[in-house]
C-alpha cells in the first residue's frame, strides 16, 4: 500500500485501521513502512480515507506474497485464507487417519506479524521430525525441498500478517514433533499457536492426549465449529490448542 501524498490530507483516520501498525503522520501527512506493511489492503478497505489517498499498486514478486498470505479477499491455491479449511474449521475430506496426527503451527497475529523466515525455521523443525507437508495448504507451495523444509530463498524476508503450518506425523512421532516445536520458539521473533488433531477411538480416548499428558505438555482441547461436519459416522475432532 502507498499513500497519494498529493491526495492526502493527514487526518490520520487511517492509522488505527493497518493491523501492523505500518501507518504513521509525517510533515502532516500519511506515511506507511513498506518494510512493515503486509498488503492487507485492510486501510483501503475501511473507507475511511476522505480524499481516497491510501492506494493498493500492482505487486511484483515477491512482493506479491504479502498479499497472498494478508489480503483476506485474495483467494490462493484455492484457499482464502492462510490455512485450509480442513484443519482449522472442518473435518469434512477424511484427511486425518488412524495411526497419525495433523499438527498446525500458526506463526503472527494481528499488531505482530512476521516473516516467512520464521515460517521457513518451523517448516525445517517438523522436517526434520518426519512430517509431510499440507499439500493444499498455501504455504506449502513455498516450500522448495519438503525434506528439508526449506522455503524459497527469494520471500524469505516478505512480511505477512500470519502464516500456518500444517503437517501430518504418525502417531508416533508426534511427542518429538510437539516437543521440538515448542523448543524452537526461542529462535522467532514472533508468536505462534500450535494445534493438534487426532481422530478419536472407538471408545471415546483420543492418543494425542494421551501422547501430551504422558509428556507433561499443558493443551486446551476445544473445537472451533462444525468438527465432522458431512459424515455419517465420525469420530474426528480438533483435539488440542497450545499457545506459546
Amino acid at each position: 500500500m502507498i499513500v497519494d501524498q498529493k491526495l492526502c490530507i493527514g487526518c490520520g483516520r487511517c492509522r488505527v485501521y493497518c493491523p501492523v501498525r505500518a501507518i504513521r503522520l509525517e510533515n502532516r501527512k500519511a506515511v506507511i513502512d513498506q518494510d512493515l506493511c503486509t498488503e492487507c489492503a485492510n486501510c483501503q478497505r475501511a473507507n475511511i480515507c476522505p480524499k481516497q489517498a491510501l492506494v493498493k499498486p500492482a505487486l511484483e514478486w515477491p512482493r506479491q506474497v504479502r498479499s497472498q498470505m494478508s489480503d483476506v479477499t485474495t483467494v490462493y491455491r484455492g484457499v482464502n485464507g492462510r490455512g485450509t479449511e480442513e484443519m482449522k474449521t472442518n473435518d469434512v475430506t477424511g484427511r486425518f487417519k488412524k495411526g497419525f496426527a495433523g499438527i498446525a503451527v500458526e506463526l503472527g497475529r494481528p499488531q505482530v506479524s512476521t516473516t516467512m523466515r520464521d515460517l521457513e525455521k518451523i517448516a525445517m523443525v517438523v522436517a526434520a521430525h518426519g512430517a509431510e507437508f499440507e499439500e493444499c495448504n498455501p504455504i506449502t507451495s513455498y516450500i522448495v525441498d519438503k525434506a528439508t523444509g526449506k522455503v524459497n530463498p527469494e520471500i524469505l524476508d516478505e512480511r505477512v500478517i500470519s502464516g500456518i503450518i500444517e503437517v501430518t506425523v504418525p502417531i508416533e512421532r508426534l511427542r518429538e514433533n510437539v516437543e521440538a516445536i515448542i523448543a524452537a520458539a526461542d529462535q522467532l521473533d514472533t508468536v505462534f499457536s500450535l494445534d493438534v488433531v487426532c481422530v478419536n477411538n472407538e471408545d471415546g480416548s483420543n492418543d494425542a492426549r494421551t501422547i501430551l499428558d504422558e509428556a507433561g505438555i499443558w493443551y486446551r482441547p476445544n473445537a472451533k465449529n462444525n468438527v465432522g461436519l458431512g459424515h455419517l459416522d465420525s469420530r474426528r475432532e480438533k483435539d488440542v490448542s497450545y499457545t506459546a
